[in-house]
């Protein structure tokens, strides 16, 4: 499936107007907070020149999202996911710097982490909990967790190293909206008839955020 430019979400890191390409590639799912790994190839790194050399890659088994080899060229790629390409493997990890997606090459030591909000739990039994994750992912585990919690996965070995709570003191980065890529303190809550929004501190002022835009990245000070 195909978009024309002009109607591309705002993180995408190119020009709304351009001749080269008016039509672009667009995510298997994760439409507006995801970019395809097409785009990632062709668009932002240019590593290949089309759709039919991206899927020759992924076909040969050359592309890594998260430490799981991805065998489609419309894989969605999200905010602090980590695409490894060939047997070199160089790692980029997707961010959003300036409102825009932009990929950062980073080690090999970092690029075996990812972190992850907790969209769900379910109770299996005794003792027995399955934490439900934000990318699709689903783990049995013992540890205290609410959902809204973020956990630090271990993408090589597939388990879990560490929940960051969300709970005042926190430092979030902002995935969606105007603020998207800053990153803040979790100051307080803000109810409102139906929901909340969180209170974040970023540089000198207190914004508030609806749940969907935040991510709890690391214990606070």
């Amino acid at each position: 499936m195909h978009i024309k430019r002009s109607k591309m979400p705002m993180t995408w890191p190119l020009p709304r107007k351009g001749k080269k390409t008016k039509f672009l590639a667009v995510p298997s799912h994760s439409f507006n907070n995801g970019i395809s790994l097409l785009f990632v190839l062709r668009d932002m790194l240019g590593i290949v020149k089309n759709r039919k050399e991206a899927r020759y890659m992924v076909l040969q088994k050359l592309i890594k999202v998260n430490n799981k080899v991805r065998m489609d060229e419309n894989f969605p790629l999200r905010v602090l996911d980590v695409v490894t390409i060939g047997n070199e493997n160089l790692n980029y990890k997707l961010e959003i710097v300036n409102k825009k997606f932009k990929l950062r090459e980073i080690s090999e030591k970092e690029a075996g982490i990812k972190i992850v909000k907790i969209s769900g739990k379910k109770v299996l039994g005794k003792n027995k909990i399955q934490m439900n994750l934000d990318d699709g992912q689903n783990f049995l585990t013992k540890e205290k967790f609410s959902v809204g919690d973020s956990v630090i996965v271990n993408t090589k070995e597939n388990k879990l190293e560490k929940i960051i709570p969300l709970k005042e003191g926190v430092i979030i980065e902002v995935t969606l909206g105007k603020h998207a890529g800053k990153r803040g303190k979790l100051v307080g809550f803000e109810n409102l008839p139906r929901e909340k929004n969180y209170i974040v501190k970023i540089e000198d002022r207190e914004v508030p955020l609806p749940y969907k835009a935040i991510l709890a990245v690391e214990n606070g000070k």
